[in-house]
């Protein structure tokens, strides 16, 4: 696995708290569903291989599961889940069109595209950001081009090369009633 695939899942920490539809009654601004943190896990598991599905990329894919995070307003309650996973080892050009294809092909499977150009890193690599009111996810994704200057030197290309991240977020939830958020 590429050293960026590696880091993107500690980044995952980060895209966790910065879902655009986090909120309650206690600062949420919405009611959390209730659901079995396991169905939301296998929703998250759904959701990933319709985006990979719309990539249209079969290069090398990394295989982490969905994980939890508790909610910071009821960490004993309230839960998201988080899906980060990396796919690469395709021509770059292959990349390039499998996100402009994502762009188009996220809106007929439920998505509403947000953000889609240079993300605002020095690097400038292309992003796209997605969330569904329907499924109550949001979707970061990021084509890491190593043929950008930031990348450094031809040796680091062989180390780190390009590829697509995909940070999938749902919106908080609640357990059902009598359970506690235990699985993180």
């Amino acid at each position: 696995m590429p050293q960026w695939a590696a880091l993107a899942f500690s980044f995952s920490a980060f895209f966790i708290s910065g879902c655009a539809a986090m909120s309650d009654s206690k600062g949420l601004g919405y009611t959390p569903q209730v659901q079995e943190i396991d169905a939301t896990k296998d929703q998250a598991k759904e959701l990933s291989s319709s985006i990979f599905d719309a990539l249209g990329l079969r290069g090398q894919v990394s295989r982490p599961g969905p994980g939890v995070s508790p909610c910071d307003q009821d960490p004993e309650v309230l839960y998201k889940v988080f899906h980060p996973w990396s796919v690469w080892g395709v021509p770059e050009q292959d990349m390039e069109r499998s996100m402009e294809r994502l762009k188009d092909d996220l809106p007929g499977r439920g998505w509403k595209v947000v953000r889609y150009g240079p993300g605002k890193t020095a690097a400038r690599y292309l992003e796209l950001t997605a969330d569904s009111d329907r499924y109550k996810f949001s979707v970061n994704v990021t084509f890491l081009d190593s043929r950008k200057p930031s990348q450094g030197s031809p040796a680091s290309r062989e180390t780190n090369p390009s590829g697509i991240r995909v940070h999938l977020t749902s919106a908080c939830f609640r357990v059902p009633e009598g359970k506690k958020v235990d699985q993180y």
